[in-house]
Formats: C-alpha cells, sequence, structure tokens
C-alpha cells in the first residue's frame, strides 16, 4: 500500500564529473517542484531496493534536483556503475534533523561536556558531518580514534575552520 507522500519513479543512474565524481539519481521535475514546494530538504525510501536516508540536493543554479548516490549504496543497490534503470520510493523524512551518531561518538561525548556542548550547539548538516566522518571508519578502533581526536578539536576550537583564537 502507497502511504500519501510516497512516491514511486523510475531513473537512471548518472555519473557527475562536474566537481567531484560521484553517483547520483535525478528526481522527476514535477516531484522536485513539489518538494521544493513543501520545502522538504531530507527523503527516505529505498533505491533499488536498498534503504537510504538522504538530503535532496540542487545542482548550482536552481537546476535539477538529485540524490547523491554514496559507493555503499551502490554496492547495496546491486548497482556497478552509471545507466542502470532503478526503481525508487520516496518519501519526506519525518525525522529531518536526527543524526546517527555511533556508538563510539555518543559515548564519547557523554564524557566530555565541553566537547558535547559545542558539538550541540552546532547545525544539524556541521553535526551530520562530524558525525559521518567518524562512523564512516570500517573499523571500532578507528571510529574510537576519530572521536576522541573529534571531541579534542571541537574542545579546543581546533576544528577546520575554526577562527584562530588570537584574531
Amino acid at each position: 500500500m502507497t502511504e500519501p507522500d510516497e512516491h514511486h519513479f523510475t531513473a537512471v543512474v548518472q555519473q557527475d564529473d562536474r566537481w567531484l565524481r560521484m553517483h547520483l539519481v535525478a528526481l522527476p521535475t514535477e516531484l522536485s517542484d513539489q518538494l521544493r514546494r513543501q520545502r522538504v530538504r531530507r527523503v527516505v525510501g529505498t533505491i533499488n531496493g536498498a534503504p537510504f536516508r538522504l538530503a535532496v540536493q540542487s545542482r548550482l543554479g536552481g537546476g535539477e534536483r538529485y540524490l547523491s548516490v554514496s559507493r555503499a549504496l551502490l554496492r547495496a543497490m546491486g548497482v556497478r556503475g552509471t545507466g542502470a534503470e532503478v526503481p525508487v520510493v520516496l518519501r519526506p523524512d519525518p525525522d529531518p534533523d536526527r543524526i546517527e551518531l555511533g556508538d563510539e561518538l555518543t559515548e564519547v561525548l557523554a564524557q566530555d561536556e565541553a566537547a558535547a556542548a559545542r558539538f550541540n550547539g552546532m547545525t544539524p548538516g556541521r553535526q551530520r558531518g562530524l558525525a559521518y566522518y567518524v562512523t564512516s571508519a570500517k573499523r571500532p578502533e578507528t571510529r574510537l580514534s576519530r572521536a576522541l581526536t573529534l571531541a579534542e578539536k571541537l574542545r579546543t576550537h581546533t576544528l577546520y575552520g575554526d577562527l584562530n583564537p588570537s584574531d
């Protein structure tokens, strides 16, 4: 049974080499326009049966909207490259600000109040990016090392992009 806000379509896996080499699935224009009007910025669903939770991306200049497909999602979809037609089912994310922190980052932030306070004061997008840096590591030891390093940088304001305290 289809939910009211659920959308079904078939798309072709494409590759975009303009800035970074990446794979994507373009949204149909009508759906793209509808999501823009509804101010939907994140969606959940499946591509070729593989579940995802992604942001709706826009090309520069406000053109075509798409979903960026990672290598891991490509593998889960069973797709090896571009040109494959895949069924897509998506709906607005009911919890667009939810962030998967992973066990290691959750534990480290629970033990470091200063780092947690700074992390919690960041935008959801920045939090998501930092959490992804930690959770994307394959080995638990690497995830723990990254979480500890991140906490130190949060606490000391030495993350990339932090202003020099003497400025």
